[in-house]
């Protein structure tokens, strides 16, 4: 007796919740006319053709055709199985690898033929149907419509067209919403940070887009890709559509976001939906510009340190000294003197005073020792800095703790509507519940990708710590054998050493100065060079 395991799918764009059964009812009459026994049936609920990865009706069929729990498949039709021509090759494989033919109601056996060609008809069709949507929904953008989700500070306008069907793709400027844009807007071009301005509008109680808690990543989204509420050019009054397109990656079967070329973007101008001005957008964009370049040279400055920290210097104050004229290095010039490089070597600078080397470095020692920073500055800057960055990580921690739970319950959900769907208790309104924890899962997932890695709690007691290693740094520095492999933790508390020429003839001035950011890695024993971490560019102490 041969036994039969039926397959069917009910898919977007075959509007019909009926649809799974009546292929199971013609796979199970052909079944009976030919006297095979129904070993199982396997269904996928408003699920694309596109692929077969993320069905867990197509995997449980091949797991149990491994298994060897039937004999046989039966579906409708191959474009029932899936539309995409690798996967139907994929599948084909499997299933012949398991001596498990494929039968279909309008193909019959199915074979490499099948395969080959029905597999590029089903690709065909699936492209063209994409350009078919594509087009219909440019067609909605250039009749002044939205052709995608609502966005924040605007409703859904519901009216009746002169025939009497439903106007999709209307909006309006939503009041109070629009206040909470205009806020985000001036405050950001103010100098406020989006994590501040999310904090506040969760103490002041107002709901954040799709009624949950306000995100930093909610309000600065990404330029590039247009996401965010101060990205949006629809505050503005114009509406950008097709500035991404989405691809199937064919390993995890799961949608990609790729930008498309901006000469391919459409924009319409809507000034019945502008909500801020365009002196404050373009206050907005200038701000953007000034954090762009600030976070470049930081992380240039970070590289930068990264490097010079994997060579050791050839003398203790190697690289750190500069020309307090030209702005240029000194190095070792003639006879053990330090220099001014373009000076002696270019010609292109006035500061021809040198100074012995071993001189200089009893001098920048006596300076780190004595006068670069006294304890009480030390105590009081790390106090500050301590608490910012401790109260930033326990908001950060929060935050993803809040975003785990909320992956943790979407997951529940779609675990609750799938049995569902498998006990035979499916409803319509299912699959607009499975978009909807869709869309939030994607959301929270590219949050929490995108968080910033989290900077470790500065200890309350670093004040201290660093008194005690100043003083065991003291004791090696008075060994001249020893002072150049102290060299790391001198760089950890110097940033530069200036050199200028004095009044008197042969005199040479000094000024070191001083880096919180290095005492602060220096207290705690462990320098990070690529930690974006940035403090005010005042030197915290220097010496003559």
């Amino acid at each position: 007796m041969i036994r039969a395991a039926l397959y069917a799918r009910y898919s977007s764009d075959q509007q019909n919740a009926a649809s799974i059964a009546d292929q199971l009812r013609l796979c199970r009459e052909r079944a009976e006319r030919e006297g095979w026994v129904i070993a199982g049936s396997y269904e996928d609920a408003a699920i694309s053709g596109a692929s077969v990865i993320l069905r867990p009706g197509i995997q449980s069929l091949l797991a149990d055709a491994q298994a060897g729990k039937f004999d046989m498949v039966i579906a409708e039709a191959l474009d029932r199985v899936s539309r995409d021509q690798a996967d139907v090759a994929t599948l084909y494989k499997h299933l012949q690898f398991a001596r498990v033919p494929l039968v279909t109601l309008a193909e019959g056996e199915i074979s490499e033929l099948h395969v080959g060609l029905k597999g590029t008809m089903n690709a065909l069709f699936l492209k063209d149907l994409a350009k078919k949507t594509h087009r219909g929904l440019r067609g909605r953008v250039e009749k002044g419509f939205s052709a995608g989700p609502n966005a924040y500070g605007y409703r859904i306008v519901r009216r009746l067209n002169g025939e009497g069907e439903l106007v999709r793709g209307e909006r309006e400027v939503d009041p109070a919403e629009a206040l909470v844009v205009e806020r985000i807007f001036r405050e950001f071009a103010s100098g406020k940070s989006p994590r501040a301005i999310a904090r506040d509008l969760n103490a002041d109680g107002i709901p954040g887009p799709k009624g949950i808690a306000w995100r930093d990543t909610s309000i600065r989204g990404d330029a590039r890709r247009g996401t965010g509420i101060i990205n949006n050019e629809l505050y503005v009054g114009v509406r950008v559509w097709n500035h991404k397109h989405y691809v199937k990656d064919p390993a995890t079967g799961k949608s990609v976001t790729r930008l498309n070329p901006e000469s391919e973007w459409i924009r319409k101008e809507v000034p019945e939906l502008r909500i801020v001005s365009d002196e404050l957008w373009a206050a907005v964009k200038r701000q953007q510009e000034d954090i762009a370049r600030c976070y470049a040279a930081v992380k240039q400055a970070a590289q930068a340190r990264t490097l010079h920290a994997k060579r050791r210097p050839a003398y203790l104050l190697s690289g750190l000294l500069e020309c307090g004229v030209c702005g240029g290095p000194y190095a070792v010039v003639v006879q053990d003197r330090y220099g001014c490089t373009g000076h002696h070597r270019k010609r292109t600078c006035t500061n021809g005073r040198t100074i012995k080397r071993k001189l200089l470095e009893r001098r920048a020692l006596a300076g780190m020792v004595d006068r670069l920073v006294s304890p009480d500055k030390i105590e009081a800057a790390v106090a500050a800095y301590a608490a910012h960055i401790n109260r930033e990580n326990r908001e950060r921690r929060i935050q993803a703790d809040a975003d785990e739970r909320a992956l943790a319950k979407i997951d529940r959900a779609v675990a609750g509507i799938m049995a569902a769907i498998e006990d035979g208790l499916y409803q319509p309104s299912m699959k607009a519940r499975m978009a909807e924890l869709e869309r939030e899962r994607k959301e929270i997932t590219a949050r929490l990708a995108e968080v910033p890695p989290a900077v470790p709690d500065v200890h309350p007691g670093i004040a201290e710590i660093y008194k005690r290693k100043v003083a065991a740094l003291t004791d090696v520095l008075s060994d001249p054998d020893a002072r150049l492999d102290a060299s790391s933790d001198i760089r950890s508390l110097v940033g530069k050493i200036v050199l200028h020429p004095g009044d008197k003839r042969g005199e040479i001035g000094a000024t070191l100065h001083g880096s919180l950011m290095g005492i602060l890695d220096f207290a705690n024993d462990n320098p990070q060079p690529g930690q974006s971490r940035v403090i005010t560019s005042v030197p915290p102490g220097s010496r003559e």
